[in-house]
């Protein structure tokens, strides 16, 4: 297939009539540029894949399903960026989707040739001009995020398709929940030619899918952890020398997934001695590391997690 300017990349499991709005609503946005729809479809059996295929049928639209089994998202969303032929590619989620922003994400890549797209919205307290400047390495993104001076959406990204084979960056197949996120910080520690659009992306309500909760969390935040572990285990084979970039991963990022996991149990009813046995035995705790430059409420949480636990909470 020759290539086409953007690629599309829809996983879909049950998502009834919201399949063929979803590319419509998108179509619409895109009828200046080359677009294919790929649509992963994971096992459904409401029908909605017949409507994305009727839809790209009646509007004269370049796409595909494909059929990827009961596997996970990550697994869907692997599948799509292999079988892309697009110069770019995006990820569009059924239960997060977004308007208006796909043709400015392709503009800002072809005028500035980035590998990597996003949007940061302007604040009256912040130049993000300042904050990203022109020519910002991937990895200093990365710190920024982790250190929360900037925020990006990581559902709402475009990135060029080379970039991502070349890197050989896909998404973790056994996680499911904050595939994404990894998936942006693996990319960015490759250090792609970066652009920003300063918008602020609005949220499409009326073609969204419906979450279905967020059955699993005990078991999805420790999917969470691994995968961000992943990342940082990534972070110090490629950026061994960076101290500043490890440091926000070891004393920031990762004792604040342990702590959002710890939280999480507390949520579900777990007793305090359950969750520290709970940590010690796979290993966790060990990450509850903090510095000086720790967030002071991380630190905070930490300090009572680890020495007075009692407190905690």
């Amino acid at each position: 297939m020759s290539e086409v300017d953007l690629s599309i990349i829809i996983p879909a499991r049950n998502n009834k009539a919201k399949n063929a709005s979803i590319i419509k609503m998108i179509a619409d946005e895109t009828r200046d540029l080359d677009v294919e729809f790929i649509v992963i479809d994971l096992n459904s059996t409401d029908g909605g894949v017949l409507d994305a295929l009727n839809m790209m049928k009646t509007g004269n639209l370049k796409g595909s399903v494909i059929q990827c089994g009961n596997g996970t998202v990550c697994a869907a969303l692997n599948t799509g960026i292999r079988k892309a032929s697009g110069k770019y590619i995006t990820f569009v989620y059924p239960t997060r989707l977004y308007k208006n922003y796909i043709n400015e994400y392709f503009h800002a890549a072809e005028e500035k040739q980035a590998e990597f797209v996003f949007a940061v919205p302007s604040s009256s307290e912040e130049n993000h001009k300042d904050i990203i400047p022109e020519g910002i390495l991937g990895t200093d993104i990365v710190v920024r995020l982790i250190r929360s001076s900037i925020y990006m959406d990581f559902t709402a990204v475009l990135f060029r398709r080379d970039f991502l084979l070349k890197n050989s960056v896909f998404f973790y197949e056994e996680c499911t929940l904050g595939y994404a996120e990894a998936f942006i910080y693996n990319s960015l520690l490759h250090n792609p030619k970066a652009a920003y659009i300063d918008m602020e992306i609005k949220r499409d309500y009326v073609n969204s899918l419906v979450g279905s909760g967020n059955s699993g969390a005990t078991n999805n935040c420790f999917e969470r952890l691994d995968a961000m572990i992943k990342v940082y285990e990534r972070a110090k084979s490629l950026h061994k020398n960076d101290n500043v970039l490890l440091e926000a991963f070891e004393y920031q990022k990762i004792p604040a997934v342990v702590i959002n996991c710890i939280d999480k149990l507390l949520d579900e009813g777990f007793n305090k001695t359950s969750i520290r046995k709970l940590l010690k035995n796979k290993g966790y705790e060990d990450y509850l590391k903090i510095t000086a430059s720790t967030d002071d409420e991380l630190k905070k949480k930490v300090v009572q997690w680890k020495f007075v636990p009692w407190l905690y909470k």
